[in-house]
């Protein structure tokens, strides 16, 4: 039969501790991921408003690549045919743009999402524990008897 050894009993100083570490280490969480909301929203609406630039600018180049093809049709010369190139290359340059930005907002828009729900859960821990606290502050004083 093989010999287990017995395992010492916490002390009450250790468990102390690890609580106090623990719940420390919540509200160092709380406090991480509100700046990393904070950070994250300010890029979130950095990337929206140079979506919306770039939105407006590749309406303009539309109108402006409409303009240079019905020059071109009215009178082929080496200007309009030009001009016809330079508008479909801005165009394109602006879409790539367009998706590029597109896809980083999606990203941060992801990441924003996943840490306001780590911050729902920390803040609920944290808020429940100071519940607790609270509980446990207001029992250990003496009540006086009604009389």
């Amino acid at each position: 039969m093989a010999v287990t050894k017995k395992q010492p009993v916490a002390r009450n100083a250790v468990i102390a501790n690890s609580i106090n570490t623990a719940v420390s280490n919540l509200e160092i969480a709380l406090e991480k991921a509100n700046k990393a909301i904070t950070a994250r929203s300010a890029e979130s609406k950095k990337l929206m408003t140079e979506s919306r630039r770039l939105r407006k600018r590749h309406v303009a180049q539309m109108n402006r690549k409409k303009r240079a093809l019905a020059a071109e049709k009215k009178n082929s010369t080496a200007e309009a045919r030009k001009a016809v190139k330079v508008a479909i290359s801005e165009l394109n340059a602006t879409r790539k743009s367009i998706e590029k930005t597109t896809a980083a907002r999606q990203a941060v828009l992801e990441e924003l999402n996943a840490l306001k729900q780590s911050q729902k859960y920390v803040k609920a821990y944290v808020k429940g524990i100071n519940a607790a606290n609270r509980t446990i502050a207001s029992s250990k004083k003496k009540k006086r008897p009604k009389q």
